[in-house]
């Protein structure tokens, strides 16, 4: 499984740019309530002794495979799996469809009981997943952005390792590194307790571009 490396705050600055702590984010609230309870064990063989609902699930069941599939695996190779299943897990799925309201953060018994959700619902997935699998909270990071060629707003998951800063994205089973992501513009991030917002050097353009108001950053909408 991916080598632990606590990231320092200037390897924070995913898909080129430069992180800034930051307090009283809008959307820290959802991410805080995202990872209240510890879901490390919903995805294992403990999770009906834990008496998580959903444990039979597909979603959940899909999920736990994981644990003897990245037996002996590469840290790329196990990131790479865990990306793709978490991708073939559940529906994609609107907040609106889903919960009838623009943003909602799920957590994993909500994803199970639906059977779908939108892009910070499938980073959260993999986020808890990894946890499962041994990963320290300070390895994950999770990237609210915008995405300029599809012109909306939307989150991935991405891992520090040893050998790079991998991007786990729900449009994409292809594992790449943050710099691969060039319509890719990081608005705020949040690891562990920390959060985080995102500027740019030496590019005006990109920091136009970024939204006046935080509050109406939700994953998933138009920007």
């Amino acid at each position: 499984m991916p080598s632990a490396q606590a990231p320092k705050t200037s390897d924070l600055g995913v898909f080129r740019s430069v992180a800034i702590s930051a307090a009283r984010l809008p959307a820290a609230g959802n991410w805080h309530a995202a990872r209240k309870t510890d879901y490390t064990a919903f995805f294992s063989a403990e999770c009906e002794s834990r008496n998580f609902a959903g444990c039979d699930s597909r979603f959940a069941t899909k999920i736990r495979g994981l644990r003897e599939q990245v037996a002996g695996l590469s840290d790329r190779a196990t990131l790479d799996l865990v990306n793709r299943t978490v991708n073939s897990a559940m529906a994609y799925r609107s907040d609106k469809a889903v919960w009838g309201v623009g943003d909602y953060w799920a957590n994993p018994v909500e994803m199970a009981r639906k059977g779908a959700g939108d892009c910070e619902d499938f980073a959260i997935a993999k986020y808890w997943a990894l946890r499962g699998l041994g990963l320290e909270d300070e390895q994950l990071q999770i990237v609210l952005l915008q995405d300029t060629r599809r012109q909306l707003f939307h989150a991935v998951l991405v891992v520090h390792t040893e050998a790079g800063r991998y991007v786990l994205d729900n449009v994409s089973n292809r594992l790449q590194a943050d710099t691969a992501y060039a319509q890719y513009q990081p608005i705020m991030s949040f690891s562990g307790e920390k959060s985080f917002i995102h500027g740019f050097t030496g590019n005006s353009r990109n920091m136009a571009a970024m939204p006046k108001d935080l509050s109406t950053v939700a994953p998933g909408l138009g920007m």
